[in-house]
């Protein structure tokens, strides 16, 4: 679909949505010349799993805004490479955008397997052979349903909940790790899904609290309604970057740790599934 910048105010938010700085012209702008046509090959690039190249055109095109199915459009350029952990079909959207107006072009990239990369984690598909890679946290109370199934680790209650699971994982200091988490339901009601990496050992019957990294949490914003993307990108609480790009200031044993439970709300009809989750390097 292409647009002029000059003709609807929804441009402008949409434009402020996904970052574009600068000045746009306004409703007596002259003309500006052509619209920009969005459009762009996907290749996959050879010997690397699940990796693929989106190559845009570069004609009257100055931004390029590029969204991969987990998470909002982010801004990069002609040219985005793009790895895919889980097998499925992904839709890539572009956004182009040129002096006169903005344009969209879509494909859909169907990956045939799961690909965690060099991750730290084992059972990172959590589905159901993952089960055995992770202990169930009692954090006392009433626990929150954690049940891994073929498609993911579904998170669930009926009432005021609280629970975990976790593994022990080695990492080096002053590595840069790279963290995802793949989150999906219809919507949480005063309840949270958490993401820890701790050096606390987990405690049967105790709370976790220790550096939590991403979450989905009701009070914060987020979550409330339907949802489906990695955490680091929809996510509104926690202590992890952005980029998702995390490091540790000294070796040793940490602790994984996802937490979920409800306080006067529900996880929502079916609950919550986290389809994998990864700490590559």
């Amino acid at each position: 679909m292409r647009n002029s910048l000059s003709s609807n105010f929804w441009l402008a938010v949409l434009l402020m949505t996904i970052g574009i700085g600068g000045c746009t012209p306004d409703n007596k702008t002259p003309a500006m010349g052509a619209l920009p046509k969005a459009s762009f090959t996907v290749t996959q690039l050879t010997g690397v799993n699940n990796t693929f190249v989106a190559s845009a055109s570069t004609s009257g095109i100055f931004g390029w805004y590029w969204a991969t199915g987990s998470g909002a459009p982010v801004p990069g350029t002609a040219s985005d490479t793009i790895h895919f952990s889980q097998h499925g079909n992904y839709r890539i959207i572009l956004t182009a955008v040129g002096n006169a107006g903005y344009d969209t072009a879509s494909q859909v990239v169907s990956v045939a397997n799961d690909d965690l990369g060099n991750t730290l984690l084992a059972g990172g598909t959590l589905d159901t052979a993952s089960s055995s890679s992770w202990t169930t946290l009692n954090t006392g109370g009433a626990q929150t349903t954690f049940t891994f199934t073929p498609t993911g680790l579904v998170l669930s209650n009926s009432g005021n909940t609280n629970g975990g699971v976790y593994q022990a994982i080695q990492v080096q200091a002053g590595v840069n790790y790279k963290f995802s988490a793949i989150v999906s339901g219809g919507g949480i009601t005063d309840s949270w899904v958490e993401f820890y990496i701790g050096a606390t050992v987990p405690t049967q019957g105790s709370d976790y609290t220790d550096n939590k990294i991403y979450s989905l949490n009701w009070w914060s914003g987020c979550g409330i309604g339907a949802f489906n993307g990695n955490v680091v990108a929809i996510g509104c609480s926690g202590a992890g970057p952005t980029s998702g790009t995390i490091s540790f200031a000294t070796s040793g044993t940490y602790y994984v740790v996802i937490k979920a439970g409800s306080s006067g709300g529900t996880l929502g009809s079916g609950g919550v599934t986290v389809a994998d989750i990864a700490l590559d390097h």
